[in-house]
């Protein structure tokens, strides 16, 4: 429906005045029911929020309230995911898409604070004539300021305002809470045996409340940040409380941009009261979804890959794993998806024959273009000065060898080549902790770093691993790596770390930094014996020097064109 035939069904003018207007009609049976025939009448068939849209584009509260509506493809999921239940209690239910996205016949106890949501969430539920409580609370702070009661009707539920409701507990909680929102942190028998959330990011203290409610057999289904699987102190310790307290029984990695307003990556975190083992099950599905315009959408083939890998535990390559809690725990109780579901796709790399055969047929190319080139500049006429630098490129050119220098070129390439094999096939390797070959520390304001230090960014990083050619000193954002055996050259470092640096921070990087103690779980592979590391690093230091020689070429020839477009256009 357009803003133009919903402002149209309320009598409003403006998109502020709505709520106000609904709750009024709503509370009256009689222009309810007649609101509610409208809806139908209008084309509502009850598949998904019937205001949802129109009202995060015209009335959500991001900046106050981080209110993102729930798209209803991970409506559809939840629901696909979660078990059936006499009662459902929705924490944060905004305009209640995850209520009614359940899609079937339990009694809804929905809780929100917002007043513009609350009308919106009530229309929602009468339209399916559900039995439901709608709490307009504030969840953090526990406190219940207005209960609204509906009543299934013949058609439509009825709506009042009663005093008191029944708080019992429940099979299942589902919720999409607000994103990281500030509070004030306040013990609470809710939160009883963990760590409180921090004044930053209230995100665990709407989960607490959510278990704090749940039966002995009941599961919580909750839509949440990535942060909240790695950020540290009080947010870690929480992590672990519930790890350890057995209640975390999957997490499961979503799309990027699938709401309206923000392009934050969720995440579904599963808890459980009534687990029988102590794994995890972890389910990359980030890469799940297909483009509908701005916003990222599962379709019901996605929705139900996950719900079947979710119900059977499955383990499937690049897609999902089920990680002990040894495992878990050797990893600090860090959830970040990627530890534990390995997707990293190495570049496939053609047959080195066939570069090598590229590499030669390019400079054959430009050669031939070179002589191309001659013939036209031989014409080009210019002051003396043009013309004696334009006579000296043509004499260097004339006097090239291009068969001899492409030759030579090959032959080089075999050479590095014979090398390579011969390491290969002689030389012994091992895969080690990397911190049992290097320091890793911060860079400390002021010091001076000698030639051939080792480092990397650890803020904003790019996951670029840089070598340091002459004496200076670093910016704080950095971090060096220095071998502890000073036998290793920190040429041959330098390439072990480009090497692997890329697949293992595919895995342990949480967010845009690079957090120092993940290198404790990098492994690489390692040559001992000095003599083999000097000729790797001679090898690629050769390949290496090659590259940067085609690219100083390429930027001569830039300068070339330039200086002749002066030239010819003074």
């Amino acid at each position: 429906m357009t803003t133009e035939i919903i402002n149209n069904l309320f009598g409003i003018k403006e998109s502020f005045e709505l709520p106000q207007a609904l709750l009024a009609k709503l509370l009256d049976n009689v222009e309810k029911d007649k609101l509610c025939k409208e809806f139908v009448k209008q084309g509502f068939n009850g598949n998904n929020d019937c205001l949802r849209d129109y009202f995060q584009e015209n009335n959500a509260n991001r900046n106050n309230l981080k209110q993102d509506y729930t798209p209803d493809c991970l409506c559809k999921l939840i629901s696909n995911l979660a078990p059936k239940s006499e009662k459902i209690i929705d924490i944060c239910a905004g305009t209640g898409a995850l209520s009614v996205g359940m899609d079937r016949d339990s009694v809804f106890q929905c809780e929100e604070l917002s007043q513009m949501s609350i009308p919106v969430l009530l229309l929602n539920l009468a339209l399916r004539n559900k039995n439901a409580v709608v709490l307009q609370k504030n969840v953090l702070l526990n406190e219940v300021q207005k209960v609204y009661k509906l009543s299934k009707s013949d058609e439509f539920s009825d709506i009042e305002v009663v005093d008191t409701y029944e708080e019992n507990a429940t099979d299942v909680v589902i919720s999409n809470p607000p994103y990281s929102l500030k509070w004030e942190p306040k013990s609470d028998p809710r939160f009883e045996g963990y760590d409180l959330a921090p004044a930053k990011a209230s995100d665990y203290a709407f989960v607490l409340d959510g278990l704090s409610r749940l039966s002995d057999v009941g599961k919580a289904f909750y839509i949440l940040p990535a942060g909240v699987l790695f950020r540290g102190n009080a947010e870690g310790r929480i992590r672990k409380q519930l790890i350890e307290n057995n209640l975390i029984d999957a997490v499961i990695s979503l799309p990027e941009n699938m709401f309206l307003n923000t392009c934050i990556p969720v995440n579904v975190i599963v808890f459980s009261k009534n687990k029988q083992t102590r794994d995890i099950l972890f389910i990359s599905a980030e890469k799940l979804f297909e483009k509908h315009g701005k916003q990222n959408v599962m379709t019901d083939e996605h929705i139900q890959k996950i719900a079947d890998t979710y119900h059977g535990r499955s383990v499937v390559e690049k897609f999902s794993n089920v990680a002990s809690y040894e495992e878990v725990a050797k990893n600090d109780y860090n959830l970040n998806i990627p530890r534990y579901v390995d997707t990293f796709e190495k570049e496939e790399l053609p047959p080195l024959k066939d570069i090598c055969k590229e590499l030669i047929q390019s400079e054959l190319e430009v050669r031939k273009a070179t002589n191309d080139l001659m013939a036209v500049l031989k014409d080009l006429c210019g002051d003396d000065e043009y013309s004696q630098v334009k006579d000296d490129f043509l004499k260097f050119f004339t006097e090239q060898d291009i068969v001899g220098e492409t030759m030579a070129t090959w032959l080089e390439m075999k050479n590095l080549e014979n090398r390579t094999d011969y390491i290969l096939s002689h030389a012994k390797k091992e895969r080690k902790p990397l911190l049992d070959l290097v320091t890793f520390e911060r860079v400390k304001k002021g010091k001076v770093y000698e030639a051939g230090t080792v480092y990397i960014q650890l803020s904003a990083t790019d996951g670029k691993v840089r070598y340091l050619c002459e004496n200076s000193e670093l910016e704080t954002k950095y971090g060096v790596f220095q071998p502890k055996d000073k036998s290793m050259g920190t040429r041959y470092l330098f390439y072990i770390l480009e090497y692997e640096m890329e697949a293992f921070l595919a895995r342990y990087q949480s967010g845009m930094n690079i957090n120092p103690d993940i290198f404790k779980f990098m492994q690489v592979t390692y040559y001992p014996e000095v003599k083999y590391q000097q000729e790797i690093a001679m090898t690629l230091d050769g390949i290496q020097a090659r590259y940067d020689e085609v690219y100083q070429e390429k930027e001569s020839w830039q300068c070339f064109k330039k200086y002749h477009l002066e030239g010819m256009f003074p």
